[in-house]
This record gives structure tokens, C-alpha cells and sequence, in this order.
């Protein structure tokens, strides 16, 4: 495990001295993400110029949703598209034949290759706009509910994770799907908005067989209300249903997988 977490940690710094080599790149794709961010914040204020509740969601709660969502813009767009972007790269020109042959576990290797530190800018207006949502409602979080959150944040990291390593592992067993990892981070966008508003059919399929809806909503409404015990459980059984099938996806498709030079 030692091992593991010293690459892990390797593997950032050798991605952060790989931005710094070209900064006015960063510093373009920082401002990108700062913009992103303000466009959300817009959409959001406009939109509860209309109506003053979203579903069963308040100003305040809403923007502490909109918040959790830019904070975790940070692993899935900083870290996992980073990384899963290039498993089509690697399985189609071989480059996984290499990983294959090291002495470390393929799926920590294509998951921990690279990192982007633009997203920076997401981190600092998620906290802004979750401190303003807290503003509006008249009140803070207590420290247990504190503590419920960051591990329902870890937990729906997870299953980020699971979800979106489930799609791309995919590219083992169908050749040229190069795109396939803008499939999750498209689907993404739709965990900002609370279930009710989606058609009972919808809803139920954002909540089993692509449960992108809980990965913000759950650990968010965790600040300002208790979770549900429902909830709570189910978050944590779908995570590892998740992982477990990433997880099989990957060792099955390593079976049928042949050398592109072959």
C-alpha cells in the first residue's frame, strides 16, 4: 500500500511540473474554469429569478449544491478525465502492453497517469458559493453534520470513480471508442439538479442504473439536513456495486485483449 501511495503522489508532482512547462497554458485553462464557474452561478441566479424554489430546493440550498458540485469538478475533471482520457489512447496505439508488463496493478497505472491543476479556480468558487448558500439560509453546519459530509464526499468520489472507470473500461471490448470518456462528464452536468424535477422514469434511472444524481445531492443536503437512513445506506451499497463492476469490467477485458502490434 506504501508502494502505491508514494506513486500516486509521484504521479502528481510529475503532472504539476508537466503544467509548469507550459504556463500560459495554465493560466488559460484557470481562467477557463473560473469562467465556467460564473456561468454556473449565473444560469443558477437566473433561474431562481423564475421560481423560488428548484424541486424541493431553496436559494441557499442551491447554492451549496452548485457549491459541492464546482469542488468536485476538482477529481472528476482534475484527476479521472485527466487519466481515463487516455485508456483509448493507450489501448488502441499498445501503450497498455507496456503497462501490462510492469509490476504494479493496470488499473491503479491508467488511473493515476495524470493530473490537471486548472481546475484550481473550482475549488475556491465552490467554497464561495456553498459559504453564500449558508449566508442566505441563516445558519452553518453543526460539526457532526460537518463530518457526515466529508465522508459522503469521499463515498461519492468512489462512485464516481466506479461509474466512470465502469465506462471507459469498456474500450477493451469495442475498438474505436475513442470518445467514450466524455460519456460520464456529459452526464455529470446533471447531478446539480435535485431528482424531483426529473420524470419518475428519469429520476429512477439517475438514481439506479446511472446514479449520477447522488454523488452531489446526498453528501450536499448532508450539510443542511439530515440524510435520509435510506439514503445513507444506499449511497455506500451502489459505490461498491460500482467498484466491484469497474473493477470486473477491467480484469475481464484484460483477458480478451489482444497487442495492437499483434
Amino acid at each position: 500500500m506504501r508502494k502505491y501511495i508514494s506513486l500516486f503522489f509521484k504521479f502528481i508532482s510529475l503532472s504539476w511540473m508537466r503544467e509548469m512547462e507550459y504556463r500560459s497554458n495554465f493560466i488559460t485553462w484557470m481562467i477557463i474554469d473560473f469562467t465556467w464557474s460564473a456561468m454556473d452561478l449565473l444560469f443558477m441566479l437566473v433561474l431562481i429569478n423564475f421560481t423560488q424554489v428548484l424541486g424541493s430546493w431553496s436559494k441557499g440550498q442551491m447554492l451549496v449544491v452548485l457549491g459541492f458540485f464546482r469542488i468536485m469538478v476538482i477529481p472528476v475533471w482534475g484527476w479521472l478525465f485527466q487519466s481515463f482520457s487516455l485508456i483509448p489512447k493507450y489501448i488502441s496505439e499498445g501503450m497498455l502492453d507496456m503497462i501490462l508488463t510492469k509490476p504494479i496493478d493496470s488499473q491503479f497505472m491508467v488511473s493515476s497517469r495524470q493530473f490537471g491543476f486548472s481546475i484550481i479556480p473550482s475549488l475556491f468558487t465552490g467554497i464561495g458559493f456553498t459559504l453564500y448558500g449558508f449566508k442566505i439560509l441563516g445558519m452553518f453546519p453543526s460539526p457532526i453534520f460537518i463530518i457526515q459530509f466529508f465522508w459522503l464526499a469521499v463515498v461519492s468520489t468512489a462512485l464516481i470513480y466506479g461509474m466512470y472507470f465502469a465506462t471507459v473500461a469498456c474500450t477493451l471490448y469495442v475498438e474505436r471508442l475513442n470518445n467514450i470518456h466524455h460519456v460520464f462528464t456529459s452526464l455529470y452536468d446533471a447531478s446539480r439538479y435535485p431528482g424531483d424535477i426529473f420524470s419518475p422514469m428519469l429520476k429512477r434511472i439517475l438514481t439506479t442504473l446511472i446514479p449520477i444524481s447522488l454523488v452531489i445531492v446526498i453528501p450536499a443536503q448532508s450539510l443542511f439536513s439530515s440524510v435520509k437512513p435510506f439514503d445513507f445506506i444506499y449511497l455506500h451499497i451502489i459505490t461498491a456495486v460500482f467498484l466491484i463492476l469497474s473493477r470486473r469490467i477491467w480484469t475481464n477485458g484484460l483477458r480478451h485483449y489482444s497487442s495492437a502490434s499483434s
